[in-house]
């Protein structure tokens, strides 16, 4: 899954935001839907607004399910 980094929370947590265009089944109308994910960065050097792959792993803590390829 790729996603855009929107916050830096510490120095091995980042939050990305994932979005999906698609079309509304009864209406029509295209929409767009974000969705925010808690991720585990491992030491990799990452910024603001870069876009990174996620891949999914075993439950690091309460929120945190996913880390950078």
């Amino acid at each position: 899954m790729k996603a855009r980094i929107i916050s830096i929370i510490d120095s091995k947590t980042i939050k990305v935001s994932s979005s999906i265009y698609k079309k509304h089944d009864k209406y029509g109308k295209y929409i767009t839907i974000n969705k925010n994910y808690l991720v585990e960065t491992d030491g990799k050097n990452v910024e603001i607004g870069q876009e990174v792959e996620l891949v999914s792993s075993r439950p690091i803590s309460k929120k945190k399910k996913w880390k950078i390829k």
